[in-house]
């Protein structure tokens, strides 16, 4: 008798799971980093920071993010490190908050995997001499590195995510 009852919530789960998410094909350009960076964010006020520099470095594995805090505390994390603190830490944590700094930057290119759909915010440096000089030399190294790649998107939910990435 039970399992009558439960017919219609499953069948309208079921429904509503095939309703959120859509079949299709097809095959996304994105732009791959080939180079990393050394990006150093200094705590300019209480919690809030800001980028001081960006420098190019070979390989995207040798990336990191310097954090300078008020204090006199310096800590380095890895690009693993960064995104997996992005992950997990919600987007109020003062934890999180040098790492959506970084994030606004060229930084942002590597902790997302991907040159498309990231736009740097000159607000996110110290100065707009940081900025100038982030953009002229880092930032147009690693843009001028990127190496094009496709990404297919076949399948159930066509590549599209629900996942969403703070920034």
């Amino acid at each position: 008798m039970l399992r009558k009852y439960l017919i219609f919530p499953v069948l309208f789960s079921v429904g509503l799971g095939f309703s959120l998410f859509s079949c299709g094909s097809g095959d996304e350009a994105i732009q791959v980093p080939t180079e990393g960076l050394i990006t150093t964010v200094t705590e300019v006020s209480s919690d809030d920071f800001k980028i001081v520099s960006e420098e190019s470095v070979d390989l995207v594995e040798d990336s990191r993010l310097i954090v300078e805090k008020m204090s006199g505390e310096r800590d380095t994390f890895t690009l693993e490190q960064a995104k997996l603190i992005t992950q997990v830490t919600s987007d109020t944590s003062a934890v999180r908050r040098p790492f959506r700094s970084a994030g606004m930057g060229y930084f942002g290119f590597l902790m997302l995997g991907r040159m498309g759909g990231h736009s740097v915010n000159s607000g996110a440096y110290v100065n707009n001499g940081a900025y100038n000089k982030a953009s002229s030399t880092s930032g147009s190294r690693l843009t001028n590195s990127a190496r094009s790649t496709t990404r297919s998107r076949s399948g159930f939910g066509g590549g599209k995510s629900t996942r969403s990435f703070g920034g």
